[in-house]
């Protein structure tokens, strides 16, 4: 705590300079006592002028408060300010002030010890509020006269409690000779007297005070101070000082972190029936004997019987110590004879219960093996006990009520502070990148940290980054060790919890060890597993060398997972590890038209891993959902590549179709629809000598990419096959998905009886067993279907009910699908606010997904609502923006955004521009053919044509040949001009 600023005990002063008016002292003084706390006026006037204040004593009062804000600006942020119309409130830290700093240190060692007592005796001074009269401030020199005799009680009572008799004791004598009346003082006097071999002089002072009382006052000393002279008459054994027993380890210098565990042990003090339990578990090398030391330190006052310490040694090398032998140690500590221990260990914990009952000890039980071996071990009623453990210990929770305390790896504010508490802020913070990355490479766990920071702190010259080079370059888990010390070593603390693992146990952290990725679902492990994994699996966790950190599903820290690789190493054999990594692998591939977003992260890093594996296009398929929704495409593609490669050594027909799939898939988010459609006529007839489902996948892919392509009049057939394909073999799933491709293009070539039959035979095919995935795509099928026939309210419905379910579920990405359709729907059904609303929360969540591919599309149906909202500087950024995203655009798309262009331009006022682009466009959705695009794109050149004074029927008299259905609220509108 700093020195205060403000005095009050002693002459009062502000910043070292004396007050020296009184009524001026006083104002502080009355202000000090209650910072933060309004003081009336009149009050304020009472107690400084005692009651009769003369008849400028309002002037007078400004001046002194004038006075005072002057010499407080010594004070930092300190002020007095008005408080309403009629008050004064000083404005100051409380600790700033003597008096309010005293009482804090008062309460803070009720709970720290002695060293706040101590700092609270060196503020007090012999007398308060010098110079200053009044009965305000002769009351309140007597409130704090008695204050700083309570002060003193309580810190020399807290010395005697601490031996110090013999250091305290010529300080006794001074304040008691100063205070002779004092009782409290006189009997510390006394028992101080006592411990130090003096018993006569304790005598002595004893009748000095009795006659001193009478003489002065006619009265005999207090209950208290004869029962103490009676029992130094008797030499009561009980008043010499009873050393109670401090046998925790030496404290960890530096002890950083854990304030959450921290705070956790401190409930060990709530008043609570019963005897207080806390079982602190963590794997191996987290610091949990450090934590339960460290607190144990730091709280060694509030456990007048001792501290007592045993390490159980749970899981060393060695034998684990027995329960006999613990309770036999325990108690020596505790005075008791080795041959008064009984041998049995029931009796023996009974009599460590009686001994300890009502003492108020703390038992450290550090490194057990189980509840079997703490709970003999549990002391009497009104004592506390601390466990730590590698293992869960959850029948000591369950049983004995024990409160767990999870001790894991640092925060990463953590650890770096763990870092430069050893090796300096000069060191960590010269080199904050290499900070962080030996953090990362320690996985934040305590004893790697503490091992590293070691290494570096015992060569001077060697930079924190040149370590960090040699962690990666070399094995992890050999660096972090220290020479000599065999405890000292990430290595050997791993080594004490897999050693008492059972044999079920180790082979299964062997298997997981061998396995890429981070973390594995509970489904993996028993797919990979050679027999029913849940009990080792069990064992795993109790043993803290996994945690589960999701619903069923597991990992290993970093170190762990170096270590298990060691253990996979040793243990299995070339073909053990053969089988298990093909298990993974058909684990995976099972799973590839699954949703992906929990094992996506796992199979990149497996497939990387895995590259020469002849079947890695089985683990590679199931990238596919990811490359569907547009991420990481090119890290796809180069393990697509790779997959490739791997199948047509291995002479494999479904691997190769399956990867030349992907292969047109990344072709076509790449904007290089030529590309997809070659690509997608070879999967077609790589497809063909393999069975319907291969076949429906080839055709429907091709009908897409031709789609984008802008080749509608291919594009229907290949959808149709791919449909018939589904539907003649019962592929309902690829029915209804393939039905949804397919109606885009018949609706956009015009043929809506056709696209409603399809639609209807996909509701008959899903009539029994109906999925929400089907149901939405279904619906978006229906809202497309109506939005084209220009039934824009039944399109509306259509598409909510879809939107609904697919907000309520995890469908990928199709709620970003339904957002597209509803947005496109209020478009053309004039909502134009709606529409731009509705792409910008689609534009939204393709951010957010990481949906970047799909972000320019986005932008120009964007930009297209902007041009009939008038917005055409808007609109045009969006387009540039468009434009900027796509590294190579779809042919489709190049024309929408020619269709766009020309609406922008037209905007802008340039007409001849705006001619150009819509007559590009006109012509391209002639070919394809889209006849709804082409009469939008005809409207925008009679707009043109006419701003530019040329010929328009032709273009007019075309558009309204065509009169598509979708566009009926549009038809016969001029775009908007600047």
């Amino acid at each position: 705590m700093t020195e205060p600023t403000i005095r009050l005990l002693g002459r009062v002063a502000i910043a070292g300079q004396p007050i020296r008016a009184p009524k001026l002292a006083c104002v502080l003084a009355v202000l000090a006592l209650h910072p933060g706390t309004p003081v009336a006026q009149s009050d304020l006037i009472d107690q400084v002028w005692d009651g009769d204040p003369p008849d400028a004593v309002l002037s007078a009062l400004y001046s002194y408060v004038a006075r005072l804000r002057a010499a407080l600006k010594a004070v930092p942020g300190a002020t007095i300010r008005r408080a309403g119309s009629h008050g004064y409130v000083l404005d100051v830290d409380p600790c700033a002030v003597d008096v309010l700093a005293v009482r804090a240190l008062r309460a803070e060692a009720r709970t720290t010890g002695l060293d706040a007592w101590r700092q609270a005796c060196e503020l007090v001074g012999a007398d308060a509020l010098v110079g200053i009269g009044g009965r305000w401030a002769e009351q309140a020199r007597a409130v704090l006269a008695a204050e700083r005799l309570e002060l003193l009680a309580e810190r020399y009572t807290a010395e005697l409690e601490a031996g110090r008799h013999e250091a305290v004791l010529g300080e006794l004598v001074g304040l008691a000779d100063a205070a002779p009346l004092v009782e409290p003082l006189a009997g510390l006097l006394m028992l101080a007297y006592y411990r130090c071999g003096r018993p006569a002089e304790a005598l002595t002072r004893f009748e000095a005070m009795r006659t001193r009382l009478r003489e002065e006052l006619g009265a005999d000393p207090s209950t208290q101070l004869r029962e103490l002279h009676v029992r130094i008459l008797q030499q009561d054994p009980t008043l010499g000082l009873e050393v109670a027993p401090i046998q925790l380890p030496a404290d960890i210098s530096g002890f950083t972190g854990r304030a959450a565990e921290l705070g956790a042990l401190d409930q060990l003090l709530d008043p609570a029936p019963g005897v207080p339990l806390v079982a602190v578990v963590g794997p191996g090398g987290a610091g949990k004997t450090a934590l339960a030391v460290h607190w144990g330190h730091s709280r060694v006052r509030d456990f007048p019987g001792g501290l007592l310490y045993v390490n159980l040694r749970g899981f060393d090398e060695g034998d684990a110590v027995s329960p006999r032998d613990a309770l036999g140690r325990l108690l020596l500590a505790l005075s008791v004879p080795g041959e008064e221990v009984p041998d049995d260990v029931d009796a023996a914990a009974e009599l460590f219960r009686a001994v300890t009952a009502d003492r108020g000890v703390l038992v450290v039980l550090d490194n057990a093996r189980n509840a079997e071996q703490v709970r003999p071990l549990l002391p009497g009623v009104g004592c506390h006990t601390i466990v730590t453990s590698r293992d869960r210990l959850t029948g000591l929770i369950a049983l004995n009520d024990a409160r767990p305390v999870q001790v894991g790896m640092f925060s990463r504010s953590e650890a770096v502070e763990l870092l430069t508490q050893v090796l300096g802020v000069e060191r960590v913070g010269g080199e904050p990148e290499a900070a962080e990355r030996l953090v990362d490479l320690c996985g934040q766990l305590a004893l790697a940290l503490r091992i590293a920071a070691a290494h570096v702190a015992a060569e001077p010259h060697l930079s924190i980054g040149d370590y960090v080079s040699e962690l990666v370059r070399r094995d992890r888990l050999e660096v972090l060790a220290v020479e000599g010390d065999p405890a000292a070593a990430v290595t050997a603390s791993l080594d004490l919890s897999y050693r008492v693992l059972d044999g079920e146990a180790q082979r299964l952290f062997a298997l997981l060890g061998a396995l890429p990725g981070e973390d594995f679902a509970e489904e993996l492990v028993v797919a990979v597993s050679e027999s029913d994994p849940t009990a080792a699996l069990r064992r795993l966790l109790t043993a803290n060398l996994m945690e589960q950190h999701q619903a069923r599903r597991y990992r290993l820290h970093d170190l762990v997972r170096l270590y298990a690789a060691r253990v996979a190493e040793r243990d299995l054999t070339p073909e053990d590890r053969a089988q298990l990594v093909d298990r993974f692998i058909d684990w995976h591939h099972d799973r590839a038209y699954e949703p992906i977003a929990a094992e996506e992260t796992n199979v990149f890093l497996a497939a990387e891993a895995l590259q020469d594996h002849p079947r890695l296009w089985r683990l590679v398929l199931p990238l596919r959902n990811t490359l569907n929704e547009w991420r990481s495409v090119e890290r796809i593609r180069r393990l697509i590549e790779v997959a490739t490669r791997r199948a047509e050594q291995a002479d494999d027909a479904l691997g190769r179709f399956r990867m030349t799939v992907l292969t047109a898939s990344a072709a076509r988010i790449d904007g290089d629809t030529a590309a997809a459609i070659e690509i997608g006529t070879r999967a077609v007839a790589l497809a063909a000598p393999l069975t319907d489902r291969e076949q429906t996948t080839a055709n429907g892919n091709l009908g897409i990419y031709l789609h984008d392509h802008g080749d509608f009049a291919r594009s229907a057939p290949a959808f149709i096959r791919a449909v018939e394909l589904a539907a003649a073999h019962g592929n309902i799933r690829s029915q209804v998905t393939g039905t949804g491709n397919m109606i885009q293009v018949l609706l956009r070539i015009g043929r809506f009886d056709e696209a409603a039959e399809y639609i209807r035979r996909a509701e008959q095919a899903t009539a029994d067993s109906r999925t929400d995935e089907q149901r939405i795509r279904l619906g978006v099928s229906t809202a497309e279907l109506h939005v084209n026939r220009g039934e824009f309210d039944q399109a509306t419905q259509a598409i909510a009910a879809a939107l609904s379910i697919a907000r309520g579920g995890s469908f990928g990405h199709l709620d970003i699908w339904c957002l597209q359709v509803q947005a496109q729907i209020h478009l053309h059904a004039g909502r134009l606010e709606s529409a731009r609303s509705t792409f910008e929360t689609e534009l939204r969540l393709v951010y957010e997904r990481k949906m970047s591919s799909m972000a320019p599309a986005v932008l120009l149906d964007l930009a297209e609502v902007l041009v009939e909202l008038g917005d055409h500087a808007a609109a045009h950024d969006l387009v540039t923006e468009a434009r900027a995203k796509w590294p190579r655009i779809a042919r489709g798309s190049q024309i929408y955004l020619t269709l766009v262009l020309a609406g922008v331009h037209n905007g802008l006022g340039n007409h001849p521009t705006a001619r150009d682009h819509a007559t590009q466009a006109a012509h391209a959705y002639a070919a394809m053919p889209w006849p709804a695009r082409q009469e939008l794109a005809l409207r925008a050149l009679t707009t043109a044509q006419t701003a530019l004074g040329a010929p328009t029927h032709p273009h007019r008299e075309a558009a309204d040949r065509i009169a598509a259905p979708i566009n009926r609220l549009r038809r016969g509108q001029v775009r908007r001009t600047a």
